[in-house]
């Protein structure tokens, strides 16, 4: 009588036999799907780790007895194939892996399945392969901060389902191919910080579904395409830093969603155009650097969501329209190196969230407005190089966080408010070639971030503050051409960080013996026609980086140090009754 056991034997000797059919079957079923199976991705993954060079540690898990959808950087979904729901390969992530190979090596057509590569931030080289044009799922595309050379190939046009497509960072030439416009899918598209030069294709304008366009930082040349106007949807639009020219077209004024505009850095010419004040939703507007003409339109001022306002360096004419003044939510406005004149709108004294003001190297007139005193946000604030009149107004004392103010070569007057003495933040004060006069305030002592000040070429008068270098952090003291008497200020004798100390053609005097420290990182020195006194100090041996050193128009007496003949930099010494320079 046979037992169970027995009975089953036969059996299980059968699907013994058959096991290996099973695997035929499926390997079979792949085939007839097209020829793709786990093994195949498998293999097509391993060759391309064999061609790498030193493969990375993330690489370690990817072995041949094991499936691929254990391995790190490797994901693994399921598609579905008539009744059957196969596991595929869909992702590869790899980024900052230290990857060091080729794309052309991997077998693109054993991996039809990929959705998403990220291989950005390795050193992949050579070329991108027309091979990947066969992934037809492709949705992201990642491979910026690698080594990727020759031209952007033209079949990448068949990644029709494309999302994302990101190729910065890398040494990509040759023109960018019209057949980026068949991806009609496209959100994001970032090519920038590469070699491509040529035009940008008019077929750019079919994206219209793309929401950042970044193609900056390359050689890219001729006209803005007017087709770029249709991309209604675009967010931000990069191209700043290429060799683009002619007039920026209207049509991007029916960008209606767009938040950041950089078109600097390039060859622009004519108006700033007159549409793009309806793109409402701007956050920054960066025109700097062209060769941009006519006026700063008034309607600039319905751009209510201006964070950053720069037309630096372009040749723009006309006066600073008042309407400025509604940009309420403006950090930063550079207008500097233009042909502006008129004078400051009173109304920039709206601008409460300012931070950068730079209206320098214009031909801007009138007085400084009182009402910039309410910006108390400002950090820096430029009006140097115009033909500015009038005095300074009080009110500027009131901007607490200002660290650097530049108001030199123009025509202002009068004296310094004393209300300066509250700029606690000041690092940087020039205010040298005006007209200023009367006494330096006392409270200057105050300023105990000071490290530039520079007053030369003026008219003012009485003494230098004494505690000038309270702070110890001052760097450049440069009042030459005034009126100022009395002794040097007794703060200088141990004010170690100077570098630069020009007091020559005024009226100072005191025993330069007593009143002069060791300056170890000094560089130029010029006292010259003062009515110094007294006899040099050897402690002038002690400042090693000295380059200059002129004395001479003084009373000083005494023999010359021989430390002096010890300070190796020195290229200029004037001692005794000669011209002076700084």
């Amino acid at each position: 009588m046979q037992t169970l056991g027995s009975k089953m034997q036969p059996v299980l000797y059968l699907c013994l036999l058959l096991m290996p059919c099973l695997f035929l079957v499926e390997e079979a079923h792949a085939v007839w799907h097209g020829g793709i199976s786990l093994r195949s991705q498998r293999m097509a993954l391993l060759h391309w780790k064999a061609t790498l060079a030193s493969p990375p540690v993330q690489m370690s898990s990817w072995q041949e007895n094991t499936t691929p959808c254990n391995w790190t950087g490797i994901v693994c979904t399921a598609v579905r194939h008539g009744s059957r729901m196969p596991r595929v390969v869909t992702d590869i992530s790899l980024p900052d892996a230290g990857i060091r190979g080729q794309l052309g090596e991997l077998n693109f057509s054993a991996l039809p399945f990929l959705t998403y590569i990220d291989l950005s931030n390795n050193s992949l080289h050579g070329a991108l392969p027309a091979s990947i044009s066969c992934l037809s799922s492709l949705l992201e595309l990642y491979l910026p901060y690698n080594q990727l050379t020759w031209k952007i190939p033209y079949e990448i046009g068949g990644l029709q389902s494309l999302r994302v497509l990101e190729l910065s960072f890398n040494r990509l030439t040759g023109h960018i191919p019209a057949s980026l416009g068949n991806l009609t899918m496209l959100n994001d598209l970032i090519i920038d910080q590469n070699m491509v030069s040529g035009p940008i294709p008019e077929e750019i304008g079919r994206l219209v579904n793309l929401q950042l366009l970044q193609l900056s930082n390359s050689t890219l040349s001729g006209l803005i395409p007017k087709t770029l106007g249709n991309l209604t949807q675009l967010n931000i639009l990069y191209l700043f830093r290429n060799q683009l020219s002619g007039p920026i077209p209207q049509e991007l004024g029916r960008l209606a969603h767009l938040q950041i505009l950089q078109l600097n850095s390039n060859d622009f010419s004519g108006p700033i155009p007159i549409s793009i004040t309806n793109l409402t939703k701007m956050n920054q507007l960066f025109l700097f650097e062209n060769q941009i003409t006519g006026p700063i339109h008034p309607e600039i001022g319905n751009l209510t969501m201006l964070n950053q306002l720069d037309l630096y360096r372009n040749q723009i004419t006309g006066s600073i329209p008042p309407e400025l003044g509604k940009l309420t939510m403006l950090n930063e406005l550079s207008l500097y190196t233009n042909q502006i004149s008129g004078p400051i709108p009173l109304e920039l004294g709206n601008l409460l969230n300012l931070q950068l003001l730079d209206l320098s190297n214009n031909q801007i007139s009138g007085s400084i407005p009182g009402s910039l005193g309410n910006i108390t946000k400002l950090v820096l604030l430029h009006l140097f190089e115009n033909q500015i009149t009038g005095s300074i107004p009080q009110e500027i004392g009131n901007l607490m966080n200002l660290e650097d103010l530049n108001f030199y070569h123009n025509q202002i007057s009068g004296s310094i408010p004393k209300t300066f003495g509250k700029l606690q933040s000041i690092q940087k004060m020039k205010m040298y070639d005006n007209k200023l006069s009367g006494s330096l305030p006392q409270e200057f002592g105050d300023l105990i971030s000071l490290v530039v000040l520079e007053l030369a070429l003026n008219s003012l008068s009485g003494p230098l503050p004494a505690n000038i270098c309270l702070g110890g952090r001052l760097q450049y003291l440069i009042v030459f051409s005034n009126m100022f008497i009395g002794p040097i200020p007794s703060s200088l004798k141990t004010c170690t960080s100077l570098v630069r100390l020009l007091l020559q053609a005024n009226q100072l005097t005191g025993d330069i013996s007593q009143h002069f420290g060791v300056y170890p990182q000094l560089i130029k020195m010029n006292l010259a026609s003062n009515r110094f006194s007294g006899h040099i100090s050897p402690n002038i041996g002690a400042c090693t980086q000295l380059t200059v050193l002129h004395l001479a128009q003084n009373m000083i007496t005494g023999s010359i140090p021989p430390v002096l003949s010890k300070l190796s930099n020195l290229v200029e010494l004037r001692l005794r009754f000669q011209s002076s320079h700084w």
